[in-house]
């Protein structure tokens, strides 16, 4: 055997040291020497090829030698000889060392905690062979000095080394040292080779490891045990942001431990939660631009361990029912988490910079940006909260308490002008509302299997939702609280608590979110304006360098602020157009839009029946009493999503999306809120639009081709025309006329299918009263919205040649502002009104073409007639010169388009003779010679077909030949008796009645056409209703026998005056 000065059991030992002294454990490799340790020495003959080869300088450049001369490091295994006299000492290529003595469990104790806590009792030895620094442990060696035997570390004396070490840890950092202990004596437990589970060696180890954790615990509850200048923060939270591979990041293995303890030993959760809540309030002064993903990860990695979720989520940080809504996203756990969002002022600011200097690609790169990041985010925040829930019971509650404070703390979110310093913010909500969508998720399965689990009683029972001051969807406060004084039995499930809670979330979140991005838009529009005003006035200031400097700094304080909300507008519309987000909350509306039609119609929806209207005449109280969102969450959500992303919606989705319009319209007495309902129309409305390669839009072919839409929807939107006239708000007037546009349009695209002109021929006979109701409405809008457009163009004419004289430019700055700002609004109305027209003219023509009975009945005939007439008056007669203005097409305005629809509706009845006796009948507007002239205007200035032509010069002829009888009948008849004229009309009545409550005669025509747009009596304002009218026979005889005696009169008197005998009239 050669010479050594370290034998073949030293060179074992220090490979097993090795391992537990924190090298890369790689099983195979040998640890290495110090500088100053002498190597072995051998023959020649002994040496192995390898160190030949690591000699070879060809072989260090990376070149290889030649085959026969390469001696590659093998290991050979050969039979063992079969006689000791048959192997020589330098036969092999590797000399076998000695047998190895057996070392005793003291002493192998002893070396291993020495290499675990890298100590010494020896205080000349400063450091191990590895090079690693040794703690000279003093106390303990005195206190083991009194002993007779060597100086063997050992469990008994361990806890007294282990603080006696930690207490001189580098940085005064006693954890961190722990920490490292704990990870080395991991490793042996893992990777040392054992006789066994009882093997006395793992026990000493496992001691060592939980007496590490302990220590590791007290270097975090009881600091000072360490000494005076240890840090008194939770260390844990450091060592939870770095990577748990590295050696200071907390592991698994730690975690396991702390897990496996913590039932008995209550500092180890005191420790995770106030590790926790440090690590909570250290992201609050965090956003998305700074690292924020450590802290996730160290969330994670706890909740991770149910015990750990449940310990978390008791902290009194968790959900403090004290709390304020603005202080949500910081002084909760989970707040600054879900705090983080591209919506916050530097973020955008720092992804939208100098806004409105960038094109629209780089705001749509930038928002898909912001999309990917937020995403990522969520994606995180859905496994923190789904780890909760499925922490059990307990955790679970927790979550859903959390989430409960962030609506219900949240209210004044949706009030009429929010506060937005006392409220959380949009980004922190929008984050709640995904994380809520994702945990809905594994209940909505396309077939709805698990809606009948959603409990209709749930806000009956002690419900997290607060909805005591929330508008219900059809019920007043006092109702609503009678019904919800009676609480349900039975407990509540959690499906129901994730439901209604979504509902609230998307509520004051995404809901919100879109309507302070709208808002925004016209404060940022109002604030641009503002700007131009306010820098017209630099000249005032430009002699006093003081004030200009202070007008300069204001207009870029100004100028700042506007880009600032540009920031914070294309960040919110980024978020808001994701995809993934807006394809789960379409998911979960589908699931609230088949739950409230179950509700509504007291139907087995979707699975054992099919949807039949009209719903119930008694409404369910537990539909009523349903807070208001419910019904405008699905309205807003639909509505940005149809309007911004259509594409996203499946057919299906379509489906119920029909459904829900229709029904609500069709009933619309089921729900409150006028501008829920215009809501629906609306969504049928962006439905019907064109988008990519879709002519009719989402919904134009849906609402055809549907038996469920061509029984209903005609008659929905019917009813909702003539309720519109009045909303019960502010703005009802203008109100009327977006929504009556919006139904026209969609009358419009179904209008290719001609069951539904069967049907609108049906409600014309089967339901008169409604369908001349209706009819009434287009005619007074038609008329009412033709005279303002002109009138508006009289007044822009006027307006623009004021602001070109000089009496304007002599005016001060607020009259220019003022004549300007009414320049502008007459052109908004010119064009609003224009567009209406031309709509309400497109649908009349569409409704008289096929339904030419139904529009020349009595109730109506009158009416209709005299709006042609005004109308064609306007655009022949004599002040047609008052078209002619300035950019009519800025307006929409084009007059021989105009005129042509009016000549349509003509000739579409014009073979109708009750509609032509309504014509001459019209004092007011009719005049023969307009008949005339449009028809030169037909063959000299408009496109018409001949057969159109020859058709308006046939009615022209009747319009006259009628005009001409009823001119002689009158002049026949001469002047009525006064008792015998409309009071209202002042003309000789046809069909008297009496009015129940003053008692007043009036013709029928008249009351009917009064009783259209207002359902009381004329003459004292009582409640009327045309049934409840009387006939007046008496008058109605005694007006027949003076006309029949008038005119037998006149005709005798013309008899005489042609020369015969005057016939005797007398009795």
């Amino acid at each position: 055997m050669a010479d050594s000065t370290i034998s073949d059991a030293d060179k074992i030992r220090q490979k097993r040291l090795a391992k537990l002294g924190g090298l890369p454990s790689n099983n195979n490799a040998s640890p290495s020497r110090p500088a100053t340790e002498p190597t072995t020495t051998a023959p020649e003959s002994q040496k192995s090829p390898a160190p030949e080869a690591s000699g070879n300088p060809f072989a260090q450049l990376g070149m290889k030698e030649q085959e026969p001369e390469r001696k590659p490091t093998q290991i050979k295994i050969r039979p063992r000889p079969t006689s000791p006299t048959q192997k020589a000492v330098g036969d092999g290529a590797r000399p076998r060392s000695k047998p190895r003595e057996t070392e005793s469990l003291e002493t192998w104790q002893d070396r291993n905690l020495r290499a675990i806590f890298r100590v010494t009792l020896n205080p000349e030895e400063t450091r191990d062979s590895h090079g690693h620094t040794l703690k000279f442990l003093g106390s303990t060696r005195e206190d083991m000095s009194d002993g007779d035997g060597p100086l063997l570390l050992n469990i008994e004396v361990l806890e007294g080394a282990i603080t006696e070490a930690a207490s001189q840890a580098p940085g005064n950092k006693p954890f961190e040292y722990l920490l490292t202990c704990f990870k080395r004596v991991s490793r042996g437990l893992r990777n040392g080779r054992f006789d066994g589970d009882e093997d006395p060696k793992r026990d000493v180890l496992r001691e060592a490891r939980r007496l590490c954790m302990s220590y590791c615990i007290f270097a975090v509850t009881m600091p000072e045990m360490f000494g005076d200048n240890v840090s008194t923060t939770n260390p844990l939270v450091d060592h939870l942001l770095l990577n748990p591979e590295c050696d200071t990041g907390i592991c698994t293995d730690f975690l396991d431990e702390a897990n496996a303890r913590i039932d008995e030993d209550d500092s180890i959760r005191d420790a995770i939660v106030t590790a926790v809540e440090e690590l909570s309030t250290r992201l609050g002064a965090i956003d998305m631009l700074g690292d924020y993903t450590p802290y996730i990860i160290g969330l994670r990695n706890l909740l991770r361990y149910p015990k750990f979720a449940i310990s978390i989520t008791q902290s009194t940080m968790w959900a403090p029912p004290e709390i304020e809504a603005v202080e949500i996203e910081t002084k909760t756990l989970l707040g600054p988490f879900f705090r983080m969002s591209p919506m916050q002022l530097d973020v955008a600011k720092s992804y939208f910079s100098a806004p409105k200097t960038r094109d629209r690609g780089y705001i749509a790169n930038a928002q898909n940006a912001c999309r990917v990041t937020l995403r990522t985010l969520q994606d995180e925040l859905h496994r923190i909260t789904d780890q909760i829930v499925r922490s059990g019971p307990a955790a679970r509650s927790r979550m859903l308490d959390w989430y409960a404070l962030c609506v219900n703390k949240n209210h004044k979110k949706r009030a009429m002008r929010v506060d937005y310093k006392i409220v959380s913010s949009d980004g922190f909500m929008v984050n709640v509302t995904n994380s809520l969508d994702q945990l809905c998720e594994p209940f909505m399965d396309a077939r709805f299997g698990k809606i009948e689990k959603i409990d209709v009683d749930y806000l009956r029972r002690s419900p997290r939702v607060n909805i005591t001051e929330e508008t219900k969807i059809n019920a007043d406060q006092k109702t609503a609280d009678d019904f919800y004084a009676v609480e349900a039995s039975g407990t509540t499930n959690f499906i129901s608590d994730v439901f209604f809670l979504t509902v609230a979330s998307h509520h004051y979140g995404t809901e919100a979110a879109q309507e302070r991005h709208s808002t925004l838009k016209k404060t940022v529009k109002r604030m641009e304006q503002d700007l131009v005003a306010f820098e017209t006035e630099r000249e005032k200031y430009a002699s006093d360098p003081r004030y200009l400097a202070r007008f300069e700094q204001e207009v870029t304080r100004y100028k700042t602020s506007i880009d600032n909300n540009w920031s914070i507008i294309h960040a919110t519309y980024g978020v808001l157009l994701d995809d993934l987000s807006q394809a789960r909350s379409m998911q979960f509306m589908r699931y609230v839009i088949v739950w409230l039609l179950r509700l509504a119609s007291r139907q087995d929806l979707p699975a054992k029946e099919q949807l039949k209207l009209p719903l119930p005449t008694e409404q369910p109280d537990v539909f009523s009493t349903l807070p208001e969102y419910f019904l405008e969450d699905i309205v807003d959500n639909f509505k940005f999503i149809v309007g911004n992303i259509p594409h996203i919606i499946t057919p299906q989705q379509s489906e119920e999306i029909m459904q829900i319009c229709v029904t609500f319209l069709r009933n619309s007495e089921y729900v409150k809120n006028p501008g829920v309902k215009s809501g629906l129309v609306t969504i049928l409305f962006y439905g019907v639009q064109p988008f990519g390669n879709s002519s009719r839009g989402l919904l134009g072919d849906l609402l055809i081709g549907s038996p469920f839409a061509q029984k209903h929807l005609l008659h929905a939107l019917m009813k909702f025309y003539i309720e519109a006239e009045s909303t019960g708000t502010h703005t009802q007037f203008y109100d009327k006329f977006n929504i009556r546009f919006e139904i026209f349009k969609v009358i419009q695209c179904i209008w290719s299918n001609t069951l539904y002109r069967e049907n609108l021929e049906k409600e014309a006979k089967i339901n008169t009263e409604f369908f001349v109701q209706f009819v009434n409405m287009i005619v007074n809008d038609v008329t009412f919205v033709l005279d303002e457009s002109l009138s508006s163009f009289a007044k822009i004419h006027e307006l623009t040649n004021e602001l070109r004289s000089a009496e304007f430019a002599a005016m001060n700055d607020e009259e220019k502002k003022e004549r300007t700002e009414l320049l502008e609004s007459e052109k908004g109305k010119a064009k609003s009104y224009m567009q209406l027209t031309r709509e309400s003219m497109d649908t009349l023509i569409l409704f008289t073409e096929t339904l030419a009975n139904a529009f020349t009945m009595p109730e109506v005939v009158s009416r209709l007639a005299a709006m042609l007439d005004y109308n064609l008056d306007i655009m022949v007669g004599d002040k047609r010169t008052n078209l002619r203005i300035e950019n009519a097409a800025e307006y929409k305005f084009d007059p021989r388009a105009l005129l042509q629809d009016i000549i349509k509706v003509f000739i579409n009845l014009r073979r109708k003779q009750n509609f032509i006796q309504a014509i001459v009948h019209d004092g007011r507007s009719y005049k023969q010679h307009n008949f005339d002239r449009a028809l030169e205007l037909m063959k000299s200035k408009m496109i018409m077909s001949p057969e159109e032509i020859r058709a308006w010069e046939e009615l022209a002829k009747k319009v006259s030949q009628a005009a001409s009888e009823l001119a002689q009948e009158e002049e026949d008849l001469g002047e009525p008796p006064d008792e015998f004229l409309d009071p209202l009309m002042s003309e000789l009545m046809v069909d008297p009645v009496i009015l129940p409550s003053s008692k007043q005669t009036i013709d029928l025509s008249t009351i009917k056409q009064h009783l259209l747009g207002d359902p009381t009596d004329p003459f004292n304002r009582a409640p009327l209703k045309i049934e409840d009218v009387l006939p007046d026979v008496d008058m109605k005889k005694r007006i027949d026998e003076w006309k029949a005696e008038t005119l037998a009169a006149r005709r005798a008197e013309k008899e005489a005056a042609a020369g015969g005998e005057p016939m005797d009239t007398s009795s």
